[in-house]
């Protein structure tokens, strides 16, 4: 009796010890899975760190090369900004060296002509003022003319030529427009608001484009 009672205790002990064993391989299975897992995982984290690196390479590209082309229109602007000064001058020199020659077989006569005519506290200018005993001339200067410009012109600028230069209140205002560029159609809307058109000639010179009988409007 006491024999198969000993024998049993060693069977359950074996059987424990068994299981023991059993678990322990189990763990270090599960173990062995999850230190692959956490090998994959690293594996993905360096992955994704590399991916972020050149990610992070071709945006720094990409901004270089943005920085690179504002810079280029920079440049671009400049240089078109510089150019639309030199051809505002250009335009205003031919128109001003040609006004005694191109009005004097209209039978106007001006005995001094200004440039870039500014006024003490105000904003703008006018570009060439021509006048002679009671009579002025005011040109508008632009590199190419529209009918927008013209309207400002004689919409804006004119009314307050008489208020901003008051040695003029007692004179005949006429007024012109000039430009390298006059469209046909500008040109014509330009006379009937009653202005004289000037454009540059294809051998540089200056010409007024008004037809025969054209009558020049008197501002006030």
């Amino acid at each position: 009796m006491e024999k198969v009672k000993m024998e049993t205790r060693l069977d359950r002990i074996e059987k424990g010890i068994e299981a023991l064993f059993l678990g322990i391989a189990e763990l270090k299975e599960s173990q062995k899975k999850t230190d692959e897992q956490l090998n994959r995982t690293d594996a993905q984290i360096l992955e994704l760190k590399e991916a972020q690196k050149k990610t992070d390479e071709q945006l720094n590209r990409t901004d270089e090369q943005l920085n690179k082309t504002i810079k280029k229109l920079d440049d671009i602007g400049v240089n078109l900004g510089d150019m639309g000064i030199v051809q505002g001058e250009v335009a205003e020199e031919l128109f001003y060296r040609n006004v005694k020659g191109l009005f004097g077989p209209l039978d106007l006569r001006f005995g001094r002509i200004r440039r870039n005519v500014k006024i003490k506290g105000e904003k703008g200018e006018y570009d060439i003022v021509a006048d002679d005993r009671g009579l002025v001339l005011v040109i508008e200067v632009k590199n190419k003319l529209s009918k927008r410009l013209v309207d400002k012109f004689k919409d804006e600028k004119l009314p307050r030529f008489k208020t901003l230069l008051p040695e003029y209140r007692d004179s005949k205002v006429l007024a012109g427009v000039g430009a390298l560029v006059v469209k046909d159609d500008v040109g014509r809307y330009a006379e009937k608001a009653g202005l004289f058109v000037l454009t540059q000639t294809s051998d540089g010179g200056a010409a007024l484009l008004n037809r025969k009988g054209f009558r020049p409007k008197e501002f006030s």
